[in-house]
């Protein structure tokens, strides 16, 4: 398993940064790629389907969550195991600390590097996105 982890300041208080990027069913407050979403909760849990720019569908499963944390899981044929968090830790009352992290065991036959330059890519853009619905918001 292999586990990465990009972070970022903001400067706002882990509330508000929270109140933008902390609702596991109301990721497109930060994320422009997603067109329409859902969440249901299941025996297992809270799912959110996400409809993504180009149609694709994605669905989401959170495995866990707490006052600035929340982890989610879903099925993807290129890994064994995915799981992804996203997080944000109080610097002080004017800043915080996003965090996004990914731990993931690739499925046979696809390499561990590009599937780690890839998850690198998708956490840093995902933490672009946030920081500027942030500051907008």
């Amino acid at each position: 398993m292999r586990k990465l982890t990009l972070a970022e300041q903001a400067p706002v208080s882990a509330d508000k940064a929270w109140s933008v990027i902390g609702d596991f069913s109301a990721i497109r407050k930060w994320a422009p790629i997603v067109d329409a979403e859902s969440t249901v909760e299941t025996p297992e849990g809270k799912v959110r389907t996400l409809v993504l720019r180009g149609g694709r569908t994605v669905s989401e499963l959170m495995t866990s969550g707490g006052a600035y944390h929340y982890t989610y899981t879903l099925e993807r044929p290129d890994m064994k195991s995915y799981h992804s968090t996203v997080a944000v830790a109080p610097i002080d009352d004017s800043a915080a600390m996003i965090e996004l992290t990914v731990e993931f065991e690739p499925a046979e036959g696809v390499e561990m590097t590009e599937a780690t330059d890839g998850f690198v890519k998708f956490l840093s853009g995902n933490l672009k996105a946030m920081k500027r619905a942030i500051a907008a918001g």
